[in-house]
């Protein structure tokens, strides 16, 4: 049973025997920007085990001490991973991948490869 104080749940892998995707089965695509938050940054720093890499929230501090929205860090952190269900959630959610960090790097820049810069362009000119 999920919580039953209204809170959302997310689901990190797909639906049904045919694959469907989490979109279709409506576990995300209705949040926004503001849905998101410094602890959802602090739980996919965790999740993705970017603390243990690190071994200390040094990186995820700095990030959320530039006036970054959490869903922009999101983003960042998403694209340097590669994990592209998390990057199609948050540009759905208004994530924004021209926003640049102190060193003056966005999302595309910390992107793993070219195909996850193409996967963001590609899904921002679906959007538009």
């Amino acid at each position: 049973m999920g919580p039953s104080n209204g809170s959302r749940a997310q689901c990190w892998f797909k639906f049904g025997k045919n694959g469907v995707d989490a979109e279709g089965a409506g576990v995300y695509g209705s949040q926004s920007r503001d849905d998101f938050d410094r602890d959802d940054v602090e739980q996919y720093f965790n999740y993705m085990g970017m603390l243990a890499v690190e071994g200390t929230y040094d990186k995820m501090e700095a990030l959320l001490s530039q006036n970054i929205h959490p869903v922009d860090i999101l983003l960042m952190l998403a694209a340097s991973e590669g994990d592209r269900p998390k990057i199609e959630e948050l540009m759905r959610a208004g994530a924004n991948y021209t926003v640049k960090d102190a060193d003056g790097r966005t999302a595309l820049d910390r992107a793993a490869s070219d195909e996850i810069k193409d996967f963001i362009l590609g899904f921002s000119a679906q959007k538009a």
